[in-house]
């Protein structure tokens, strides 16, 4: 699967600063204290006020990830597909365009109530991604996560998360979460902890690995974080060739950002 938490860098030529502007104002028709109605829509969106209030003012281009968070609530869905049919059309066309889970298999449902597991539970986290890379069996969700492990596995396969592939083998479901940024952070950190390996950094090809922090100007960091916006596209164009896919489960996560606390 390919995530991305889209960049906010450029201002389409939709209209979609005005389609969210003009939806935020209509819920907030709801209270007589807009104030009151826009701190609620951002606790149960978890869209920042001050977010919120750039939406509002047209100065802010939302990416695929904030228009999840505010629609789910402004519709009242928890399910993307469902969402995705509902929203108005330049924001449908955007969502479709832009996020790269729209493109996987068509029989794919995805259900936002899912990353609470994603972001919460190892087990459920590890399971999730392994089913999408490679078979396991009862004996590795025993061995990896005991008498708890296999009660997740049996509420993964209740929620269709997981299925039975045969010969004991378990695979991707059908019912699968979208990734928000808080759940890319969170498997991120959690494959990252678990998976890398850093006595392979001294076989070519084995892994890669690399850390900066330095202070730049804004110029330059917006050059960093559009390197690793076009990496990222590399990598997912990459896999649409036809011998692209092969036995190797593999990971990449990567994070650009400030070194400064509790930006909006």
């Amino acid at each position: 699967m390919e995530i991305n938490a889209e960049l906010n860098t450029h201002m389409t030529a939709s209209s979609i600063p005005d389609q969210v502007s003009q939806d935020i104002e209509s819920y907030l028709l709801r209270f007589k204290d807009p104030k009151k109605g826009l701190n609620m829509l951002a606790a149960k969106s978890q869209v920042h006020v001050k977010t919120l209030n750039r939406l509002r003012e047209r100065t802010h281009n939302p990416n695929y990830s904030t228009l999840y968070k505010l629609y789910s609530c402004l519709l009242e869905t928890r399910d993307l597909n469902q969402l995705v049919e509902k929203v108005p059309p330049v924001v449908r066309e955007k969502l479709q365009r832009t996020d790269p889970q729209l493109k996987s298999s068509p029989l794919h449902r995805f259900n936002f109530d899912l990353e609470t597991d994603l972001q919460k539970d190892p087990c459920f986290t590890e399971l999730y991604v392994l089913s999408e890379t490679r078979p396991f069996d009862d004996h590795y969700v025993r061995d990896r996560f005991g008498s708890y492990g296999l009660t997740v596995l049996e509420r993964m396969l209740e929620l269709k998360v997981i299925r039975p592939l045969g010969n004991g083998l378990y695979g991707q479901g059908e019912i699968r979460s979208p990734f928000s940024a808080e759940s890319i952070k969170s498997v991120g950190i959690r494959l990252t902890e678990r998976f890398s390996k850093t006595a392979n950094v001294d076989t070519n090809f084995a892994n890669f690995m690399s850390l900066y922090f330095e202070t730049v100007s804004e110029e330059t960091y917006r050059e960093w974080v559009l390197i690793e916006e076009r990496a990222f596209k590399e990598r997912v164009k990459l896999l649409e060739k036809p011998q692209a896919k092969g036995d190797i489960p593999v990971f990449a996560f990567t994070v650009v950002d400030t070194l400064l606390e509790n930006e909006q």
